[in-house]
């Protein structure tokens, strides 16, 4: 990362507050630092000292503070903007110009919804609720991993910098798999008219469902479970969901056969190469694309 940081707030080109850092003004340095040259960051609680071309950020009741009365909320929620909102709103499409990408928009809209809304949220106190017998550690605490425990003696704007490196990794990987996400509804947007009985077999693995769900084609609808090579030799065999969001399958396959694999599962089935059904049937697996066909054709006759 070409970043640095110091403590000469007249050096600086980007100025954030001190002390605890989070996810928005992490974010948004990490952001900023792809987008200008020679990015020189300052963490101050005297904004008013910044040089007049820096760009000032989640302080200082500015265009990218989101601290005042007259903060914004998005037209499209409820949720007030964070700060590295308002900067991927002003700068998101210009630094998208640079990515390759067959539909940039599509893109942009993927890393606002999938990224900055949750930041937009978690820096203004909005935080999910989540019905788990244990603890979750989101964005938001593994940031705050970053910031000085209670008796570390060093300076925080070292953790600052640690963190900056993690946010990176974060959003880089973010762009590519959502991009990489983008190429495949593409490419199953293609092979839907190739589908047959409720079966779309892929040539390989790529993302498919939600491609699937946002399909305008009618034969979109009419699928019910997807084949594709599988990472481990065979073919893999999934039910589709309900919905993009739902874990409830439009179909299963017959429950005496979930848990069981190998020669049990092939002799019960009398599906030759028949490897494995998950407990929960969300998943099977064969040796063979014809019986992934027979295995897939089951899912989809079974009543229970």
């Amino acid at each position: 990362m070409k970043l640095k940081i110091t403590k000469n707030i007249e050096e600086a080109n980007l100025i954030t507050h001190s002390s605890t850092f989070h996810p928005d003004d992490v974010f948004s340095t990490m952001f900023l630092s792809k987008i200008i040259e020679n990015p020189i960051v300052c963490r101050t609680n005297n904004p008013d000292l910044a040089p007049r071309d820096a760009i000032v950020y989640d302080i200082g009741f500015g265009k990218f503070d989101h601290h005042g009365t007259d903060a914004r909320i998005r037209s499209n929620s409820s949720l007030k903007y964070c700060s590295f909102g308002l900067l991927w709103e002003e700068y998101g499409k210009v630094f998208l110009e640079k990515i390759d990408s067959i539909d940039k928009e599509k893109l942009f809209k993927a890393i606002e919804e999938k990224l900055v809304m949750q930041i937009d949220g978690i820096d203004n106190g909005i935080f999910p609720k989540i019905e788990a017998p244990y603890k979750l550690t989101d964005l938001d605490k593994i940031i705050d991993l970053f910031n000085l425990a209670w008796d570390e003696e060093k300076d925080n704007d070292e953790n600052f910098m640690d963190a900056i490196n993690i946010a990176e990794i974060i959003f880089d990987r973010m762009i590519i798999k959502e991009n990489a996400k983008i190429k495949a509804s593409y490419e199953v947007e293609k092979l839907l008219n190739t589908s047959k009985d409720g079966i779309l077999i892929l040539d390989k693995y790529m993302p498919y469902q939600e491609a699937i769900f946002d399909s305008i084609n009618p034969i979109a609808k009419e699928i019910k479970v997807v084949i594709f090579p599988s990472n481990r030799g065979g073919y893999s065999v999934k039910p589709l969901t309900i919905s993009k969001e739902s874990k409830e399958l439009k179909v299963n396959f017959t429950k005496a056969w979930h848990g069981l694999h190998d020669e049990e599962l092939a002799q019960i089935s009398g599906i030759k190469t028949a490897r494995f059904i998950h407990l929960s049937g969300f998943l099977g697996c064969t040796n063979t694309l014809e019986d992934a066909i027979k295995l897939a054709q089951n899912a989809i006759n079974n009543r229970e």
